[in-house]
């Protein structure tokens, strides 16, 4: 092989070591079926030690090489080597991938092979039989020195190329100028870190992640220029959501034990714990402390109906006078306090649908800020008030945004894969997460003999919204293995997936089957409004069965003729029956959530926005029959007779129960339980009752980066 090859195609070779490929330009480690993600600063350590197998490295050797001296206390390399080995399935106590050398460094034990990418090579190389597409560690001598004299640059390239990857992996346009620079990636260390919150200066970051010792959800602490991290708690229960003080003395989180939940505060540094207030053990996202220390601004869920905003004082825990224009059928969540303190920020809507709000914090009417009916996962205030940054995927990937406070104006960051931002208050700093999350289709046999089957369609992507065709033999669902979320379709018969969508920049949810399986309708959003798409399986021929007028949140086909459609478009979301796009819609309730219609029967079912549980739709005059009380309005499907929901083990809250109750003679009963971690809302039954197809989420390595801005000279 020619040593120039190398050097100029060194981003788009595959390392070969320990039974596993390494893809170093997309930082992806390939084998067992899998990808799993590497940070920028592993590959270097990796490529670095790979440069001499067997051979010590020095830990100042590699930090100045890696980190070019800008490394802190140097922990950052321990935790480098602890991502490797995570990946690579390496033991500490008896290695057969990196070995540390006490008190010196650490070397490289497996053997190392470079893959020659065959595209390439045949445009570099003339020859194709002579010339050399794998080289070994162990290759003669010559050509190993020669390797190695082009291994620096290649290195240094690498590094540069592969940062400059992560910080704007995903987004097509450049950066604007209110953001300066690459992301620094904060935390890579093994599972997740999430919930960034950084201190009131920038100098300090505050995230939630699993404690090795204890195996309990903690809240940690680092400064963002070194990587010590503390805890400063008392370590009991499971503890989310932190929260700094105005003057970045304290922090307030939330914890739950037992059957307990309280809003806690604690000095930064450790201390002393204070319960200031218990908080519903409901649904509960996110929560803020005012800039003057005195009040804490929370989203209450304590029965019947939507969660809304209410303000606790924080000496005492008492409610405070806090009145406001709430809407009855949407969730009011996740308020955050402007930096003067004068409004709330608010999330109005649950996933997959939601939009900012604006509310003084003395109370009344609230003003939309945005109109995107998107997931928005994560938002705060710029330290001026002047606009909000937020993550949302209204443009088909997670990314970050900025929306202008005066005229709700959206332009976007350039940054993706985005969540969670989070801005210091009086610094020009912004954390986020970087979603690291795998989801896969599974199997389960349901009945006496029970069992969890294997992955469905498997990719290296993320599968979500998996539908079963009428004779089982087929599978909708979203995914975007093919590069952005579309829908796809997999036949088990002939063992083949494949992209029935191709529109980047719209989002597709919900597929729903014909009777006949010849035909599939999928909600597409873009642009903040949704239309139902009906897609003709036999000629992939595509129409749209909603009119301009009609902001479809969810559809399905109706009895007989016709479709359902969750229309949002009006003040609260109403059940439609439509014919086409062309004909007049019929309305037949309000307030509606979800619907799904029984295959066996041709009844039709719904959920209310306000939470009342599920009814039957019943004939004009009669009183609609409230069928269960299911607590998530969207986790539910009317299959073979009966609703099938899943629900939360009272008595054990890790675990999930996927829950049968009779539609003609009322009976309930358990019909599978799972610890793992499953989309409860993104599954289906099969119409013999015996197969159950669900979305499993496989693996969370999210991290948390910062990024440098510039204050808007506008």
């Amino acid at each position: 092989m020619r040593p120039e090859v190398f050097a100029d195609t060194s981003l788009r070779r595959i390392l070969c070591l320990a039974g596993r490929r390494v893809d170093v330009g997309a930082l992806r480690v390939l084998g067992d079926g899998d990808a799993q993600r590497l940070t920028p600063k592993a590959v270097g350590v990796l490529l670095e030690l790979a440069r001499d197998p067997g051979v010590t490295r020095t830990r100042d050797e590699l930090l100045a090489r890696v980190w070019a001296g800008r490394a802190g206390d140097g922990d950052v390399l321990t935790q480098a080597v602890k991502e490797l080995r995570r990946v690579f399935g390496d033991d500490l106590s008896s290695p057969r991938f990196i070995e540390t050398v006490p008190r010196l460094g650490y070397r490289l034990l497996a053997a190392v092979e470079w893959e020659e990418p065959a595209a390439q090579a045949a445009l570099t190389d003339p020859s194709p039989v002579d010339d050399i597409a794998v080289m070994s560690a162990a290759a003669p001598a010559n050509a190993s020195r020669t390797l190695r004299r082009r291994w620096f640059a290649a290195v240094a390239l690498l590094l540069a190329a592969a940062f400059a990857a992560f910080a704007l992996r995903t987004a097509d346009a450049p950066p604007p100028a209110s953001v300066a620079g690459a992301p620094l990636l904060l935390t890579a260390e093994p599972g997740a870190e999430t919930t960034p919150r950084l201190s009131p200066d920038g100098s300090r970051l505050a995230y939630v992640a699993i404690d090795a010792d204890s195996r309990r959800q903690r809240v940690h602490v680092r400064g963002v220029n070194a990587s010590t991290t503390l805890f400063p708690s008392e370590g009991r229960g499971e503890e989310s959501w932190p929260v700094w003080s105005g003057d970045g003395a304290q922090i307030a989180f939330v914890r739950r034990e037992a059957q307990r939940c309280d809003l806690v505060t604690v000095d930064a540094l450790g201390g002393v714990e204070r319960a200031r207030s218990r908080c519903a053990r409901g649904l509960f996202e996110s929560f803020d402390w005012s800039p003057d220390g005195s009040r804490f601004a929370i989203a209450r869920f304590d029965g019947p109906g939507t969660a809304r905003l209410s303000l606790i004082a924080v000496e005492g825990g008492e409610p405070l006078p806090f009145d406001y224009s709430h809407d009855p059928t949407e969730h009011d969540l996740a308020p955050h306090f402007s930096p003067d303190g004068a409004t709330i920020a608010f999330r109005r809507g649950l996933s997959p649908y939601g939009d900012l709000y604006l509310v003084a914090t003395n109370g009344g009417d609230a003003r939309r800020l945005t109109r995107l009916s998107a997931l928005i996962r994560g938002f705060d205030w710029l330290p001026d008030g002047s606009g909000i940054v937020f993550a949302s995927n209204h443009g088909g990937t997670e990314a970050l945004y900025r929306v202008d406070i005066a005229d709700g104006r959206v332009s976007a960051l350039g940054v993706a894969p985005a969540q969670m931002p989070d801005v210091a208050r009086h610094g020009d700093a912004l954390a986020y997460e970087v979603p690291r999350t795998r989801s896969v289709m599974q199997g389960v046999v349901l009945g006496d003999d029970a069992a969890a089957g294997g992955e469905i369609a498997p990719s290296t992507g993320s599968d979500s919204y998996a539908v079963l065709s009428p004779d089982g033999s087929r599978l909708a669902f979203v995914s975007d293995r093919g590069g952005s979320p579309q829908l796809w379709l997999h036949d088990a018969g002939a063992r083949q997936s494949y992209a029935l969508t191709h529109n980047d920049g719209a989002l597709f949810l919900y597929p729903q089957w014909s009777a006949d399986g010849r035909r599939i309708v999928v909600t597409r959003r873009r642009d903040g409004r949704g239309e139902l798409v009906e897609i003709d399986l036999d000629s992939q021929a595509q129409r749209a069965v909603s009119d301009a007028a009609t902001d479809v949140r969810f559809g399905t086909y109706a009895p007989g003729s016709g479709f359902l459609v969750v229309d949002r478009g009006g003040r609260s979301p109403r059940l439609l029956r439509i014919a086409s796009a062309q004909a007049a819609a019929q309305p037949l309730r309000d307030n509606v959530a979800a619907v799904d219609v029984d295959p066996r029967s041709g009844r039709i079912y719904y959920s209310r926005a306000d939470g009342a549980g599920v009814r039957e739709l019943r004939d004009a005059g009669d009183e609609d029959a409230v069928i269960a009380a299911v607590s998530n309005r969207f986790a539910w499907h009317v299959r073979n007779g009966a609703l099938w929901y899943f629900a939360a083990n009272g008595d054990d809250a890790d675990e999930l129960l996927l829950r049968r109750r009779g539609l003609d003679d009322g009976s309930d009963a358990t019909v599978w339980r799972t610890r793992e971690a499953v989309d409860h809302r993104s599954f289906d039954v099969s119409g013999d009752a015996r197969r159950l197809v669900l979305v499993r989420i496989t693996r969370n390595d999210t991290d948390i980066a910062l990024l440098r801005f510039l204050r808007d000279r506008r």
